[in-house]
């Protein structure tokens, strides 16, 4: 199967998750994370999810899933200990919808990848549902190369993109500028990023 990646504004958007396990709750704390209204499906629940639906950050249908439960569903993910469970619940989606089944990619319309994220910088690896150890393996490897740094220069380099998108500079030097701060001398170096905020400012709005 061929995936096409893509970062998708799941935010207030509606998900919902059959299955009250760890493998459940695992799933909800990314999709908690990107701001989806989660709704789980399940008789019985792990403590940790009734946690977060004692605290109001999900909701929780005490009961066995039913077709109708999808009705609203942007993201339907399925992760109960059961298989003949996870195809029902694969079977009972629209066309229209996003469809993740735990352990089974060939029900699955999506994967979730291991992810990387410093700061506003997310790294994801999939291997296509083929070998999640594998992805999780790839993604510890390049969170040695990829360190916490990378959180504050990618603010940095935010800054300076509109910074540089409003100067008076011609589009040939913004783009040269832009790259130039791509060096790593500069995320290891608050001073020269300070430095060329300071000049930027200077040739802001300027007429």
């Amino acid at each position: 199967m061929k995936f096409y990646p893509i970062m998708l504004n799941i935010e207030g958007k509606a998900v919902v998750v059959v299955g009250g396990g760890l493998i459940a709750y695992r799933k909800i704390t990314g999709l908690l994370q990107a701001g989806a209204y989660i709704t789980v499906i399940s008789p019985v629940i792990h403590s940790k999810i009734e946690q977060l639906f004692i605290e109001n950050k999900i909701s929780w249908k005490n009961k066995l899933f039913e077709p109708v439960d999808l009705d609203s569903a942007l993201i339907v993910i399925a992760a109960t200990n059961s298989e003949i469970m996870n195809t029902f619940v694969a079977s009972s989606a629209g066309k229209h919808q996003l469809v993740n089944i735990v352990d089974n990619p060939e029900l699955s319309t999506f994967h979730v990848p291991a992810k990387l994220t410093r700061g506003d910088l997310t790294i994801s690896v999939a291997t296509g549902g083929g070998s999640p150890t594998l992805s999780k393996s790839i993604r510890d490897e390049l969170a040695v190369i990829y360190d916490d740094t990378y959180g504050d220069y990618l603010e940095f380099l935010t800054l300076s993109r509109e910074k540089v998108k409003h100067s008076i500079f011609d589009q040939t030097i913004k783009t040269k500028l832009l790259k130039a701060i791509t060096n790593d001398t500069y995320r290891q170096s608050n001073n020269m990023q300070n430095a060329f905020l300071e000049l930027i400012s200077g040739y802001q709005n300027m007429s």
